[in-house]
């Protein structure tokens, strides 16, 4: 076969693997996916937030859900669904904010060959237009009374605000289901870290740096003499993560800094590690590292503790674990679970009375960065899955398979 006939072929089968993973998501939700990417929905975007809540709300209820609203503080909402003759025993999860500030320059969805771009758009914006897909085929089939739809708008702070609402909507559920992304590889997730976010704040005294510096303790030299320590109180081996991500101190160069802080992310999947770590955080904050001797006055410190998500076990997530494989067998499609080192709102519900699955929206990659993308064969795979993982929980279908 002659070399251009070849080549003529193999770019055929490119444009004609990419038409089909384009296909893999209808019109109809790709065009929403499109609306609600295009939409700023960083945390602290009240506004964006609420317009992406308007968009979403016709279209549950398009289904025959009822929408409840939850107001929170400083203008955010939890929203909940369900239909009018609901006896939920399944709980799935969602949220609608983002990392992404509105001054960033990622602001809208793309295409490029079998993937689709944007902000949000595996984290978690596309989770939640599978949910809705997923929806949509459960109407078919009836089966949507046995479940209870939870979206909330500030899971990428820590849920601070909404981890009250979604505790008391999971009461009396069995399972609970969250649409965040699957893994790189499409591998669901079986167990996540226990996370908190602490503030370390040092303060010192302010003096003229050139004038009196012999006035001065400096509370930015003595912040760095903790960071280091608390840093090194990180065992990756043993899941024990510290990271000192945020550094704040000191006015102008010109005066010796008297305020510093660092705000820090710690994660566990032993609940010893964090017991461990508070004690050395309490001898770190007390021990004074810049003492000024002609002043007999040295730095003082404190740490509190911002955000908080316990440890999601394994023993959390293993029915639905085994019951995933059966169902994915049963699809013909591939089924791996494992530890992660993040957490999200199936953190906020772990508890020895329901089951969690993490990770059935779809995946791709580069989460939380301008290169975050969605692989697009990933949609209908994580949309068959969802459906048929639903309908073989819900009791109904148990009883009369």
């Amino acid at each position: 076969m002659k070399p251009w006939i070849l080549a003529g072929l193999a770019i055929f089968a490119g444009l004609a693997q990419s038409a089909r993973a384009h296909e893999s998501i209808s019109p109809q939700y790709l065009q929403l996916l499109e609306e609600v990417v295009d939409i700023n929905t960083d945390s602290n975007n009240v506004d964006g937030l609420t317009r992406v809540r308007s968009v979403l709300i016709p279209q549950f209820e398009a289904l025959g859900l009822i929408v409840s609203h939850h107001p929170l503080a400083d203008g955010h909402e939890t929203l909940s669904f369900e239909t009018a003759t609901a006896r939920p025993t399944i709980l799935l999860i969602g949220h609608l904010d983002t990392v992404f500030p509105a001054s960033s320059s990622f602001q809208h969805l793309s295409r490029q060959e079998d993937r689709l771009i944007g902000p949000g758009v595996i984290d978690m914006k596309g989770g939640v237009i599978v949910l809705l897909d997923t929806l949509a085929q459960l109407k078919q089939s009836g089966h949507l009374d046995n479940v209870r739809v939870v979206l909330n708008d500030d899971e990428e702070i820590g849920s601070v605000r909404s981890k009250p609402v979604l505790q008391q909507l999971s009461q009396g559920v069995t399972y609970g289901l969250v649409f965040e992304p699957g893994l790189e590889d499409g591998a669901y997730v079986s167990s996540q870290s226990g996370i908190r976010w602490v503030k370390l704040t040092t303060t010192g005294k302010a003096s003229h740096a050139g004038l009196e510096p012999e006035n001065g303790i400096d509370a930015c030299l003595d912040l760095a003499i903790k960071v280091q320590k608390i840093a090194a109180l990180a065992r990756p081996d043993e899941h024990l993560l510290i990271n000192p991500g945020v550094i704040e101190g000191g006015t102008k160069p010109n005066v010796v800094c008297d305020k510093a802080s660092v705000t820090i992310d710690v994660r566990f999947q032993q609940l010893k590690d964090w017991d461990h770590t508070v004690t050395a955080l309490d001898e770190i904050s007390g021990h004074v590292d810049i003492y000024n001797r002609k002043l007999k006055q040295g730095t003082h410190s404190e740490w509190v503790k911002l955000a908080e998500m316990p440890v999601l076990p394994a023993t959390g997530s293993r029915e639905l674990v085994n019951l995933g494989s059966e169902v994915a067998k049963s699809l013909g499609q591939t089924f791996k679970a494992r530890a992660v080192g993040y957490g999200s709102d199936g953190n906020n519900r772990a508890s020895p009375n329901i089951q969690i699955l993490v990770g059935l929206g779809p995946y791709g990659g580069g989460m939380h960065s301008e290169k975050e993308f969605m692989q697009l064969s990933s949609y209908q795979e994580r949309l068959i899955f969802a459906t048929a993982l639903i309908r073989k929980l819900n009791p109904a279908t148990r009883i009369n398979p």
